[in-house]
């Protein structure tokens, strides 16, 4: 008897017609993803979510992937997130190595190069992270290589002419004379190689000459 109740207890819990709700979004989300249709995909894996209550790493996997795909960032770095929690090895691997990639292009590359790592330890078979792990090291070891030679080339402190040059620059500014400020720089670092303890200063100031040559 103990038996049968449970059994009619088990059958009431099962709802068919959810089953079959969550059957049929799956293969509409599914073939969207497939055909590339990312904002249909999207709009069928948040229903499976929202409204039917599915929280499969598949279904979340493929719905960052998606967001990725339509360039929303904010949702898509949210849904990876939040996936880097997950139990299954190839998925926190995939959902790291996402995020590796998005920081990446915000220009976040000490935490690129995070996220790749912990991809690789996540899933040792994962070559796309291994391979975005080692160009980026490569990146920042060169870009910290030539960081260390350019403070080890710059002069400890300006010279009293260095410093008037300076000082007239800074004046040009004033006025928004940007690009004889710029000359004034350049040509004082021939003449005193103390001037390029303004470096910073003299490279914002041929950024913005270049600006408005260019317009």
């Amino acid at each position: 008897m103990k038996f049968f109740v449970l059994s009619i207890i088990a059958l009431i819990a099962i709802d068919p017609s959810r089953i079959a709700k969550v059957n049929n979004a799956k293969s509409e989300a599914r073939k969207a993803y497939v055909d590339g249709d990312y904002k249909k995909a999207v709009s069928r894996y948040t229903y499976l979510m929202d409204t039917l209550d599915v929280r499969e790493d598949e279904v979340m996997i493929n719905l960052a992937n998606s967001y990725f795909q339509i360039k929303d960032t904010a949702n898509a770095i949210s849904t990876y997130q939040s996936l880097t929690a997950s139990p299954k090895g190839h998925i926190r691997s995939k959902a790291q190595q996402q995020l590796g990639i998005l920081h990446h292009r915000q220009g976040k590359l000490e935490e690129a190069l995070a996220n790749f790592k912990e991809a690789i330890k996540a899933d040792n078979a994962n070559v796309d992270a291994k391979y975005n792990y080692e160009m980026l090291k490569k990146k920042l070891d060169e870009e910290k290589k030539k960081q260390e030679e350019k403070n080890r080339n710059k002069p400890k402190e300006p010279s009293a002419f260095a410093k008037r040059l300076k000082a007239q620059a800074d004046a040009l500014l004033a006025k928004y004379s940007f690009s004889e400020a710029e000359s004034l720089m350049t040509e004082g670092a021939k003449k005193d190689p103390s001037v390029l303890y303004y470096e910073d200063f003299m490279n914002r100031l041929k950024e913005v000459v270049t600006i408005d040559k260019s317009k």
